[in-house]
């Protein structure tokens, strides 16, 4: 079993538990890396170098559309960053506002509409990501 795989594993079970707050967290996480990667491209952070050198083409990051390429592609580049937080700081996140996590036993499943009963990708993510 690889990496993601337990990954996902353990983000399906903190879906679970500690349901909207888990993935009001992912969602944070992704659109302010989206958000941040965007605007510094479009303030002219030469983020495209990077991405040429891991052999991907971004060659139109000058343009507006491109700059939103470049920003996703630099932001799925942090997704397993993204997955980590969001397993590391939920818990806190949920303890702050005073959420307790829902028992989740061997006989019960995840929240319904969380994607962990039907196996479909992290919030935010296309299927098969």
């Amino acid at each position: 079993m690889g990496w993601f795989s337990r990954a996902r594993e353990r983000y399906d079970d903190l879906v679970a538990r500690y349901g909207k707050v888990a993935i009001v967290t992912y969602f944070s996480l992704f659109f302010g890396a989206l958000f941040g990667f965007w605007a510094a491209v479009s303030a002219g952070l030469d983020l495209a170098s990077g991405l040429e050198r891991l052999g991907l083409d971004a060659s139109q990051a000058a343009s507006g559309s491109g700059s939103m390429v470049v920003a996703y592609a630099l932001t799925k580049l942090t997704q397993p960053l993204r997955i980590g937080l969001t397993l590391v700081a939920t818990p806190v996140i949920a303890r702050l506002i005073g959420r307790e996590p829902s028992p989740v036993g061997a006989g019960e499943s995840a929240p319904e509409g969380s994607g962990a009963e039907t196996g479909e990708g992290l919030p935010g993510e296309p299927a098969g990501a």
